[in-house]
């Protein structure tokens, strides 16, 4: 599997028989035609916010190859949405079954939409989307154990699965609680590749959670410096 990292939450995995755009936000999108190859496209957002949902991806359907759209309930009704593509919204805490991919399931966010576990015949990638434990210094401390228990919950129904490569947020902001949730789902969940998003630029989060990493055996990629892999 060939994976690259697009910048913030986005990315694109080749698989065997697909192609995969995670949460494309910015950047030439130019390139993820130059990339990608005659195989099927599967373009995902995870949700309405603008630094994971660019409408330019919609420009991908007019290529000759054949494109799908898996998108989160909360962009339906979005005017950037066109009529004349293959859209497909899915709603929280469902599994579909996506003819020539395999099957999607969606977990609950702690923010907006959903995030994505895709499992195709010969590859899983967990993408989280906005799913993290937003332990924000200086919120309420009702609405911090709200989303300490929601992200718990949702990270716990992956316990198990075997994941190749999974995409997760590792936000700087958050300042000294920013690897919280990163170390929660190094912890519960079975990795192969977990590929650090969401961090400023220029940031050194994710160098800095490598050194200190204490959980699992997941191979890090770090993420602040490699934008191409082959897994």
């Amino acid at each position: 599997m060939k994976i690259d990292y697009l910048g913030h939450s986005g990315f694109l995995a080749e698989t065997e028989k697909a192609v995969l755009l995670f949460d494309y936000y910015c950047g030439d999108i130019a390139c993820i035609r130059q990339t990608v190859s005659d195989k099927p496209l599967y373009v995902f957002a995870s949700h309405a916010h603008a630094d994971h949902f660019n409408p330019k991806i919609f420009s991908l359907s007019g290529d000759a190859r054949a494109a799908k759209y898996l998108v989160s309930f909360d962009i339906r009704g979005n005017p950037a949405v066109p009529k004349d593509c293959d859209v497909q919204f899915l709603d929280a805490d469902r599994t579909y079954r996506v003819e020539g991919l395999g099957t999607v399931r969606t977990l609950v966010s702690t923010d907006e939409g959903v995030a994505f576990l895709v499992t195709t015949p010969s590859e899983t990638l967990f993408h989280a989307g906005d799913l993290n434990w937003w332990d924000w210094p200086g919120e309420d401390p009702g609405w911090l154990m709200e989303q300490e228990t929601v992200f718990k919950r949702e990270i716990r129904k992956l316990e198990g699965v075997p994941i190749d490569a999974a995409f997760v947020v590792l936000d700087d902001r958050l300042e000294a609680h920013f690897a919280k949730g990163m170390e929660f789902f190094l912890s519960a969940c079975r990795a192969k590749y977990v590929l650090p998003m969401h961090f400023s630029a220029g940031s050194s989060a994710v160098q800095r959670f490598i050194k200190q990493k204490t959980s699992g055996d997941s191979v890090l990629l770090n993420t602040a410096k490699g934008r191409h892999w082959e897994i």
